[in-house]
């Protein structure tokens, strides 16, 4: 029994000690980081959702590159979203302009939302990133959201472009589980 003690705290030191360095603190407190080799195309794919997280975030006083945004996605994208037990369905365009509304409303001032981990597989043109986040608020330091996203993204004319992203909240008897908040080093 001592040796299973020994060996869960030495297996709990090392998955709380191998932390991702993130802007914020509370979300490198969530992460770990696994050293490996990745492919060139996973590297694509990683790179588009990366961008994706980075076209979404903006600080007080700025607004989204709504272009460049809608530059990563298919014509025909479309956007899939838990809330409670309803899922809300849209377009990638009506995605984009009901965030535009909300900056412009002023009910956003600033959004950032950052990878904690996940997991890329893909086969031929076609590829999938789950991707477990965080998200902050008004340029709040603590998290005011965690969850999944699922990335969708397919090869067009040599380009990964995301098709799709399904996501939801992390939430009561709903925690993401610990295989998606790994993040990969990439070499």
């Amino acid at each position: 029994m001592k040796n299973v003690t020994f060996i869960v705290c030495l297996f709990l030191i090392g998955f709380y000690s191998c932390n991702q360095n993130p802007d914020n603190s509370e979300a490198k407190q969530t992460m770990t980081k696994v050293e490996t080799t990745v492919s060139k195309k996973e590297k694509a794919i990683n790179q588009v959702v990366k961008d994706a997280y980075a076209l979404i975030s903006f600080e007080k006083g700025t607004t989204l590159d709504h272009e460049a945004l809608r530059a990563i996605f298919t014509n025909d994208a479309t956007t899939y979203n838990f809330r409670g037990d309803s899922l809300v369905f849209s377009n990638i365009d009506d995605f984009i302009s009901g965030f535009k509304g909300a900056i412009n409303s002023g009910e956003i001032t600033a959004f950032n939302e950052v990878e904690l981990g996940g997991k890329t597989e893909y086969f031929g043109n076609i590829g999938h990133r789950i991707s477990a986040y965080a998200s902050y608020f008004d340029g709040a330091e603590k998290i005011g959201e965690k969850g999944v996203n699922s990335f969708q993204v397919v090869k067009v004319d040599g380009k990964w472009l995301i098709n799709s992203i399904i996501w939801d909240v992390e939430k009561t008897g709903q925690s993401i589980p610990v295989t998606y908040l790994t993040r990969k080093h990439e070499h």
